[in-house]
């Protein structure tokens, strides 16, 4: 799917290209939520933020990285399968198997504890970035 053009609602405003089912303010929004889940999951996992962002899998503690913001995003965020996935620039199907792997992992006392604090800090800077609230 390519982009797709946003009429303009009245004619002296110009139409905005984003990627395809999303308005342009709905793309805003996503970018500053990524952005505030990455700075999150970046910091207490020792990652760079533009490792996160790469196409490709890269190293593993970078991937796994990925797969607790992504779940994070999906969880925290309350964002569907495909919304992640868009946001991420994955297909939603590599976002549902990291929301199971890290799932799985949350039997883990230490690490659930460490996604519970990344869960309200994300819903915190979301929030402050015109994110939605999500209840918790």
């Amino acid at each position: 799917m390519g982009p797709t053009v946003e009429a303009s609602s009245t004619s002296s405003e110009p139409s905005r290209v984003t990627p395809a089912g999303m308005r342009a303010g709905d793309a805003e929004l996503r970018r500053a939520e990524r952005q505030a889940i990455e700075s999150a999951v970046a910091q207490v996992f020792g990652v760079f933020e533009t490792d996160l962002r790469l196409a490709t899998r890269g190293r593993v503690n970078v991937a796994f990285a990925r797969q607790v913001a992504m779940y994070l995003a999906h969880v925290g965020r309350g964002l569907t399968l495909t919304e992640v996935g868009r946001m991420f620039e994955r297909d939603r199907t590599t976002v549902a198997y990291a929301c199971a792997l890290i799932e799985d992992r949350r039997d883990e006392e230490l690490f659930d504890r460490v996604l519970e604090l990344l869960e309200r800090i994300t819903a915190e800077l979301g929030t402050r970035h015109g994110g939605r609230p999500t209840g918790n």
